[in-house]
């Protein structure tokens, strides 16, 4: 299942070349009818197969910044970089513009594989088809689910957006917008319509072809998701638990395993995006988001994210104490900075002179620091030596991601193996721990949230069920960074959903943060919760409107 792209025979990618959104000039002066192409095509289980695999392999997209998605959390207060993707949101200035290669990238890729899965829904249920009707149901559910999990994002990243759930006629490609609620209402029939008719995630396990396709429990959870977002609680109850009864999945016995090719499709794995070392199948995070070359964990390490002291000020000590940092200075350290804090807690046995030791172990396995011990159990998975990190392999920070980094395990110094994981059990459980929050279920949240920190790799202190409704929500909030920070997304979707990036984002950027030189945030136009329309979209289509502040 990692190689989607390897099944796509060249006939099918000239049917989706004819609907895709990422067309040319040239593609409008000589549109061709791609049903007469598509009705050739689709005659049995073989051809929709490919068809399918063609679907996930847009969602790949290895040819742009799209495969970055995890740093998306750099756009917020607890990280740092990004380059010329999430940079935008750094030194006190937010500058991101009609322009921004982010959304150029984003925006095509949702919508290439929209038209694919539109292309699929389009013949999947014609009855010349020849296919048993199990392998009809599964591809029809995956094709669902892929378009919703396309909308879904493009809803939380642009708002309203063209709704497209049909193969257009050449006269039908120049769409405006649709609102918001439109886009859910369609995710929500897509993923309840594929929670249907998928099977559950035990029967892939194990089948290398299967293994990493949407399962019910995807379609179950994304749409769980979806609930909470929109703050339909009720709703978000009821499917969530059926994702937590139905017993297809479990915590992972090692944290740190899940970043790992060996831990891929795990116990705790609900959908991963899939890659591998072979050519052109790999994404590029390993090669762009490792640490300075000097460390030795990548050819190259261009720092694209870098977790900052906020962040990681989050991990607690073993007995449960919080711990604080505060700026005191910054000086030349090798190719970088190396920024020196005051750490303090109230914690009996803590020693600011080594403040990461005997903290939550997920701090370990979250970010890069100096003494890190982390350094040994990567050179045992890589077989590499020589590893080391000083403050000064981090451009912004004293820090480093670690989820997604494994080293030079890809072939070509480029393309990295590592599956990136969108949905994952502990998210379910604390989207679970949210809902029951809102609905003031207090002692049923923190059990779920204590699910999560007493596993048996990350062993924290329970909460207490004594905390108020807002001190709960406050813990529970940090909960969710901690355990899901640097995935894809969570931090960054999360915040703009409570609306609190806004305001900690201001309370961060303030002036010549952490000795540089950058002017105080004062304010924060939120208008920026909304991404623009990329401008090259808006020139091709004129009637896309552009959102507001842009």
């Amino acid at each position: 299942m990692k190689n989607y792209s390897k099944y796509i025979i060249t006939a099918l990618l000239l049917i989706i070349s004819m609907v895709n959104w990422k067309c040319s000039d040239s593609f409008l002066e000589s549109y061709p009818v791609n049903d007469l192409s598509a009705g050739t095509f689709f005659k049995n289980e073989t051809d929709f197969q490919k068809a399918v695999n063609g679907i996930y392999d847009a969602v790949q997209d290895y040819q742009t910044d799209f495969h970055f998605f995890p740093v998306v959390d750099a756009a917020t207060p607890y990280a740092q970089g990004g380059g010329s993707r999430f940079g935008y949101w750094d030194n006190g200035l937010i500058t991101i513009n009609t322009g921004w290669r982010v959304a150029e990238a984003y925006w095509p890729t949702y919508y290439t594989t929209i038209f694919r899965a539109n292309e699929v829904l389009k013949h999947i249920d014609d009855e010349s088809a020849n296919m048993a009707q199990s392998v009809r149901n599964r591809l029809k559910g995956e094709a669902l689910f892929l378009r919703a999990f396309s909308y879904f994002y493009i809803a939380n990243f642009w708002g309203d957006a063209p709704l497209i759930t049909t193969v257009q006629n050449f006269d039908e490609v120049l769409v405006s917008r649709d609102p918001r609620s439109q886009i859910i209402d369609q995710v929500e029939a897509d993923l309840t319509e594929a929670a249907n008719l998928l099977p559950s995630v035990t029967t892939y396990r194990g089948i290398e072809s299967l293994l990493g396709r949407a399962s019910k429990g995807a379609a179950q959870s994304l749409l769980g998701k979806v609930y909470v977002f929109e703050e339909r609680w009720d709703e978000a109850e009821q499917i969530l638990k059926k994702v937590i009864d139905s017993g297809d999945y479990q915590l992972s016995d090692s944290f740190i395993d899940m970043f790992w090719p060996t831990g891929e499709n795990g116990p705790e794995s609900i959908f991963e995006i899939q890659y591998s070392d072979d050519s052109r199948e790999g994404s590029q995070f390993t090669r762009y988001c490792a640490p300075n070359s000097a460390s030795g964990i990548h050819e190259k390490g261009y720092n694209y994210i870098n977790p900052n002291e906020r962040f990681v000020d989050l991990y607690e000590t073993k007995q449960g104490f919080s711990v604080n940092s505060a700026f005191l200075s910054r000086e030349v350290n090798g190719p970088s900075f190396k920024y020196n804090f005051n750490y303090t807690s109230d914690d009996p046995t803590f020693d600011p002179e080594n403040p990461f030791n005997n903290r939550d172990p997920r701090l370990t396995w979250t970010v890069f620091y100096e003494g890190t011990p982390y350094i040994q159990e990567f050179e045992a998975r890589t077989g590499q030596t020589g590893i080391k990190y000083i403050p000064g392999y981090s451009n912004n920070t004293n820090h480093n991601t670690v989820k997604y980094i494994v080293g030079k395990l890809d072939k070509t110094a480029s393309d990295s193996p590592q599956n990136y994981i969108v949905l994952r059990y502990a998210d379910v459980l604390l989207l679970y721990a949210e809902v029951m929050i809102q609905k003031n279920q207090l002692t049923e949240a923190v059990k779920y949230i204590n699910m999560i920190r007493q596993r048996s790799s990350v062993n924290m202190p329970p909460i207490s069920s004594m905390l108020t409704k807002s001190e709960l929500t406050e813990e529970y909030r940090k909960e969710r960074f901690r355990e899901l920070a640097f995935e894809y997304g969570h931090i960054y979707l999360d915040m703009r959903r409570w609306d609190i990036l806004a305001e900690e984002t201001v309370s961060y950027w303030t002036a010549n943060k952490n000795g540089g030189t950058n002017p105080a945030l004062t304010t924060f136009d939120k208008n920026y919760y909304w991404w623009p329309i990329p401008e090259n979209e808006r020139t091709k289509n004129p009637n896309l409107t552009q959102n507001p502040g842009y």
